[in-house]
């Protein structure tokens, strides 16, 4: 899929105005001074510190997959360039897009890794088929240098899938993962992302099958970075399920933002929907927004709800950490750790069964 310089300038960010619900948090303007016109698009692979069953690094790609899984060429098409300007800086730079059918029940994790540490703008771009599988797929999205794009398509049947997602940046960053679930599918996705000097990540899921099922649990962190986190779920199948509860930390001048979308269509009777967004400020001069919104078209539903919160980190309970040895930084990382581990009790399972040592790798995001 090609997009050309010209089609690409006229592409913009956002297509709609600056509302109080639909503003854009994103520093784009980094972007546009990183975007694939001004910096190469190319870069070489290093070694990456987790072992996985697709590598992308750089420019280049290993793969050593697992029995059950099938590789080739091309995307699902869940994803246009034309839809805006980064996914036209995506497709404008991607080289090479690979497509991954998981044929039968995997017992351990399709281990994913997206990796770039020098100054180049890299696309990479990963589409997995599910279709009457049981599988977990963890996914690992590092940026250190430069600018670097990673797109996940999705596309699920009758499948009960548990996603991991840790993202780890330094530099900046675009992710985006659009699953489409099909009839009785099911997917438990977790998502764990240390912003880096601007991430913007998000996640589309769209539920047409009846009886279909998305459980999100979100924690994006800022520690002296932003990171705009974004949630949109869709609803166009009978007894549809989904539930996002997403709960975010800005600490040492961090921006946090979250901004979750759950929409029931009229076609999804007797379903249910629900969207929780909460942001904790660790400090003074550190921001935490937080938009939910909520739509229901549905004449015949079964539940919805909504709510937000921005809050400040309870000080009597780092008083407490403190009292008891430690400093500042060892009682919020102890805090915003423990708040990580409690949001969802599929995260053990997945770290148990990854390759790597994952749980070091989360406790380097704090």
């Amino acid at each position: 899929m090609f997009i050309g310089k010209e089609a690409l300038e006229r592409l913009t960010y956002q297509k709609y105005g600056d509302s109080p619900t639909i503003k854009s948090y994103t520093k784009w303007k980094l972007f546009e001074e990183n975007s694939p016109l001004k910096l190469p698009t190319e870069a070489k692979a290093v070694k990456v510190p987790i072992k996985g069953h697709i590598v992308l690094s750089g420019s280049e790609a290993e793969f050593n997959l697992p029995a059950g899984v099938e590789l080739s060429e091309g995307t699902l098409g869940l994803s246009q360039p034309e839809e805006s300007r980064i996914l036209g800086f995506h497709f404008y730079a991607l080289r090479k897009a690979y497509r991954l059918r998981i044929a039968e029940d995997l017992r351990t994790p399709l281990v994913i890794v997206s990796h770039l540490s020098e100054r180049a703008f890299v696309s990479h771009h990963i589409s997995i088929e599910a279709d009457n599988v049981k599988a977990p797929i963890v996914i690992y999205d590092m940026s250190e240098e430069g600018t670097k794009s990673l797109v996940i398509e999705l596309k699920a049947k009758n499948a009960n899938l548990e996603i991991l997602t840790v993202g780890k940046h330094e530099a900046l960053s675009h992710y985006l993962l659009r699953a489409s679930l099909g009839e009785k599918t099911s997917v438990r996705a977790f998502t764990l992302v240390k912003g880096g000097k601007m991430s913007h990540h998000r996640e589309d899921y769209s539920l047409e099958g009846a009886k279909s099922e998305l459980i999100l649990r979100g924690m994006p962190i800022a520690i002296g970075s932003s990171v705009d986190y974004l949630t949109n779920v869709l609803q166009y199948g009978e007894r549809s399920k989904s539930e996002t509860r997403v709960h975010g930390f800005s600490y040492k001048n961090g921006w946090t933002v979250h901004r979750g979308v759950a929409k029931v269509f009229e076609s999804a009777r007797n379903s249910s929907s629900g969207v929780v967004s909460q942001i904790t400020i660790m400090d003074e001069g550190s921001l935490g927004v937080s938009v939910p919104m909520l739509e229901v078209d549905a004449g015949e539903i079964e539940s919805a709800f909504h709510s937000s919160a921005v809050r400040q980190f309870d000080e009597d309970a780092l008083f407490y950490l403190r009292s008891r040895g430690l400093d500042s930084d060892e009682a919020m990382s102890l805090f915003v750790h423990g708040i990580g581990e409690a949001l969802s009790s599929h995260l053990e399972r997945l770290r148990g069964k990854a390759r790597g040592n994952v749980g070091e790798l989360i406790k380097g995001l704090l």
